[in-house]
């Protein structure tokens, strides 16, 4: 088994890992209630009556997911390189933007609703708009950089061959995955966020990849 592949099954399970730290941040944990992935980092009435260790756990769920999603990243912009230098260093430019800026964005997500269990409603909904002032724009480019710019790196790489994998890896995306998510969610399974599943699809192109290496 060479690096590529042994990273690539890692990446799967932080993908994976990444997509299920999204369900306390969206899900009320319970039965009956659906999933809203748009909840994710915006004040929900549940909060309130829901225990803190489910934020936690999202939390260190991410934490853990999210750098061995983006060492996927890297190696997959490693092996672009070879065949064309601007793709594979775009990609790695991007995969460091997002990296720090993605992390953010779900500690924040995390942080809010520990902190408004402990406030009276109205106090709480202050502190919430004194802590969304912070990381407001680095959310901004996180969105953009792990689900648009990545996704058009990627493919540019792959139509140009610069990638060697198979034409349908184009679709194994963050685009590709938000579709499959959002039929799955339909039949009442709370699978979790897009993005996560996305680079989960992004370890199996490596996969692809490591394999004619």
């Amino acid at each position: 088994m060479n690096i590529y592949v042994l990273i690539g099954i890692i990446g799967i399970i932080s993908g994976i890992l990444c997509a299920r730290a999204d369900v306390p941040l969206a899900w009320s944990g319970k039965e009956g209630e659906l999933m809203d992935a748009r909840a994710v980092g915006r004040i929900s009435s549940w909060w309130k009556d829901t225990d803190e260790k489910p934020f936690i756990k999202s939390f260190w769920m991410s934490c853990l997911g999210q750098p061995r999603t983006y060492l996927t990243m890297w190696m997959l912009a490693e092996i672009i390189a070879q065949n064309n230098m601007m793709l594979g260093t775009l990609l790695k430019i991007n995969t460091f933007i997002g990296a720090y800026t993605g992390l953010l964005f779900h500690a924040c997500a995390c942080i809010k609703p520990l902190v408004y269990q402990k406030m009276s409603m109205k106090t709480a909904r202050m502190a919430m708009d004194a802590i969304d002032a912070c990381p407001r724009i680095p959310s901004l480019i996180s969105a953009i950089s792990l689900f648009l710019l990545m996704t058009i790196i990627m493919a540019a790489a792959i139509v140009t061959k610069a990638l060697p994998v198979p034409f349908f890896c184009v679709l194994l995306n963050p685009a590709g995955a938000a579709l499959i998510v959002l039929v799955l969610r339909k039949t009442g399974l709370r699978i979790g966020g897009g993005m996560g599943i996305g680079f989960s699809f992004y370890a199996i192109i490596l996969i692809f990849a490591g394999m004619q290496i």
